[in-house]
């Protein structure tokens, strides 16, 4: 994904400092910065907010949605986004272990320096997304629609991608020893030469020096 100015967090220049319970205004939060509270809701609309050392509680974060909105810190660890809407959003030195993005739409979003493994992504619809020197490991991509989605210099090892297609994706700068995917969907994806190997073996191939 090429950076583009266009699809990152477009935030105003000065936002207010206000407590998340201020800030909420019938199931609305806008153009605010949020400093390192603890936060649970239910079906918010986040729009141009930006999120500091904030942990986000277990509650159900389910079908909210986050537009122009930036995470710096913050833990949302175990929280429901299933169903969630993320659009030019970013996560940066954020911890999302075990997060449920289930049927989640994230578009023009960027994964920067984050811990993500067992995250759970199963049939979202991931667009023009970036993943960034992050750990995902055992995370799952099952029947995730993936377009215009790199990898970048990230831990994978056990990830699962069965049922989705890797055309057009990206693994070659990043690390693991298994992946779980499916071998028909395998055509077009970007390897190292030592990824080459396994997922040849994969394939059947037997390979001889």
């Amino acid at each position: 994904m090429k950076k583009n100015k266009k699809n990152e967090p477009m935030l105003p220049q000065e936002l207010e400092t206000i407590s998340f319970i201020e800030a909420l205004d019938d199931g609305y939060v806008h153009d605010c910065r949020i400093v390192s509270e603890e936060v649970e809701a239910e079906k918010i609309h986040f729009d141009r907010v930006l999120f500091e050392n904030v942990r986000f509680l277990d509650g159900e974060w389910e079908r909210s949605e986050f537009a122009d909105v930036v995470f710096v810190n913050c833990d949302l660890s175990n929280a429901d986004m299933s169903r969630a809407v993320f659009h030019r959003v970013k996560f940066e030195n954020c911890r999302l272990l075990g997060t449920d993005f289930t049927e989640a739409s994230i578009r023009f979003t960027h994964f920067q320096e984050c811990r993500i493994d067992y995250a759970v992504f199963g049939f979202s619809h991931i667009n023009d997304v970036s993943f960034e020197r992050s750990v995902l490991r055992q995370g799952d991509f099952y029947e995730v629609d993936l377009n215009n989605t790199q990898f970048l210099d990230c831990e994978l090892d056990e990830a699962n991608f069965t049922g989705t297609s890797l055309k057009g994706v990206d693994f070659s700068t990043s690390r693991f020893e298994e992946l779980q995917l499916s071998t028909e969907l395998l055509s077009g994806c970007k390897v190292s030469t030592d990824q080459a190997l396994l997922f040849a073996q994969k394939l059947g191939l037997i390979i001889k020096e």
